[in-house]
């Protein structure tokens, strides 16, 4: 989601009218809007299930009992052209059109750029107008966190991961997460004195963005910002090959993946309206990906990186510290 909040607010200070309203021109911007906020948000829902969603090992290869590994990891996600601008046509529209003789326009989503696209529409017999919304405006986005795991019975390890509060231009991200791991070629007689290992490995992570704005006074009450919560489970094949001090891995993994959104501020029965209206907007997604990872290892520390690629790319740069406890 990243910086996506603040970027179309222009879109929830007409939804409390148009809800409240029986009239059907209201009716029919209402479901333009959130039609036009759900091509925007998609891509940046969709990026931030990659940008956490490698880095969860170094290796297939089982810990010993009782063996843990600390790791600060920072990741960068690449922003591709593709996903930085989404279409708008009047056909998929019912009441708001696009001003001047297109009937198409090419719009940022949340992690595209500038935009030169009005809307105009009519209400009651007035017309209006407003712009289509900006995005982030960046070719790469950029986050740190700290992750841990602990060797357990039978090639399991236990895997946690957590990203403190951070400021991404005005929006605020924090991810939370774990994971277990188990080793499945100690169970596979020819692997189990080999330096080629498989593992599964299943984790869970929680995403919170939110964002703080200019509080805006409207009839009912008055809104101040907007949160997003975020929950995906992911499932990988992984394998990787010691080669004298490196780990070459390499793992195949499927992400499903649901938002929800709420509004914050005052006035119980508008942010019950406005929280109603952005249910549409909730939906399961699902994306496929692939890791590359190399890990090198210098006695009880290591240092690695992984490529995640799928819709997007992300890289990931970590420094791994193990001890038995």
């Amino acid at each position: 989601m990243l910086t996506l909040m603040h970027k179309f607010i222009f879109i929830i200070f007409l939804l409390p009218v148009t809800i409240l309203s029986q009239n059907q021109d209201l009716d029919n911007v209402a479901g333009d809007l959130i039609f036009l906020t759900g091509k925007y948000v998609a891509p940046a829902a969709q990026a931030t299930t990659y940008q956490s969603s490698g880095g969860w090992y170094t290796t297939a290869k089982k810990k010993t009992l009782w063996t843990v590994e600390v790791s600060v990891q920072g990741n960068v996600l690449f922003i591709p052209n593709s996903k930085q601008n989404v279409l708008a046509e009047e056909s998929n529209l019912t009441n708001l059109t696009i001003q001047g003789t297109e009937t198409a326009a090419s719009i940022p989503s949340a992690l595209g750029g500038e935009s030169n696209v009005v809307f105009e529409g009519v209400i009651n017999g007035d017309s209006f107008e407003f712009d289509a919304p900006e995005g982030l405006n960046q070719s790469l986005v950029n986050h740190y966190q700290v992750q841990a795991g602990l060797g357990l019975w039978k090639g399991t390890t236990l895997i946690g991961r957590y990203s403190p509060k951070i400021k991404i231009d005005k929006t605020h991200y924090q991810v939370f997460g774990f994971g277990l791991q188990h080793n499945l070629s100690q169970w596979i007689p020819s692997l189990k004195e080999s330096s080629f290992n498989i593992a599964g490995l299943a984790s869970y992570s929680n995403y919170n963005v939110s964002d703080e704005f200019t509080p805006a006074n409207l009839v009912l009450g008055t809104i101040n910002a907007i949160n997003v919560e975020g929950e995906s489970i992911q499932f990988n094949v992984l394998a990787s090959k010691k080669i004298k001090s490196f780990d070459f891995s390499a793992a195949l993994g499927i992400n499903i993946s649901t938002f929800t959104y709420e509004m914050g501020g005052e006035g119980e029965l508008l942010l019950a309206v406005l929280n109603q209206a952005l249910t549409t907007l909730e939906d399961n997604e699902t994306n496929f990906k692939a890791d590359l990872g190399i890990n090198y290892n210098l006695e009880n520390l290591s240092i690695n990186s992984m490529l995640t690629i799928g819709a997007y790319a992300n890289v990931l740069f970590g420094v791994n510290y193990n001890l038995d406890i």
